[in-house]
């Protein structure tokens, strides 16, 4: 794999997740994917954003102070969201996790599901799974929404327009 290629593949992994911040910024978290299902997803406590120079420079928000608001400002500077911490809700399931753009890790799952707290292991073990499945599942769907988003004509006539809005909007 030729150097380009891995930077073309590490641009999008960080347009992907830029995607996810920004949608779940627009619709309170709301996400609707293949199939009618419904689901939840918001950045969580950490955001990481660099630049292109070599070495990048780096912005690190972490903790729950920091604010949508200042999410736009370091990408309206030129930064791009590089790993970022997502909480999801689905079902019966909830979870944590960072994904990273570089190479689309995923880091950090931390699953909760009601179903945990079951004395016997293997219910445990398998509750945990299914929990994994879902969220790659669910991950695989926002990413081949994010695909045809960002394909589609109507991201140039319209899409990238709204995400411009969006992206200058000042804080309430």
């Amino acid at each position: 794999m030729s150097a380009d290629t891995v930077k073309q593949n590490n641009q999008l992994g960080r347009d992907f997740i830029t995607y996810l911040c920004y949608k779940s910024d627009e619709n309170e978290g709301l996400f609707e994917i293949a199939g009618a299902k419904r689901l939840h997803l918001w950045v969580g406590d950490k955001v990481i954003l660099a630049d292109d120079n070599t070495p990048p420079n780096s912005i690190i928000y972490s903790g729950e102070y920091f604010t949508g608001a200042d999410l736009k400002q370091a990408i309206r500077s030129g930064k791009r969201v590089s790993e970022a911490q997502f909480k999801i809700e689905i079902d019966e399931t909830a979870g944590t996790f960072m994904i990273r753009g570089e190479r689309f890790d995923i880091v950090n799952l931390r699953i909760h599901s009601s179903d945990s707290g079951a004395d016997d292991s293997e219910a445990q073990f398998y509750t945990r799974m299914h929990g994994m499945e879902q969220i790659n599942s669910i991950l695989d769907e926002l990413y081949y929404q994010f695909l045809r988003d960002i394909s589609g004509q109507s991201w140039e006539h319209e899409g990238y327009k709204k995400f411009q809005i969006w992206l200058n909007e000042k804080a309430a």
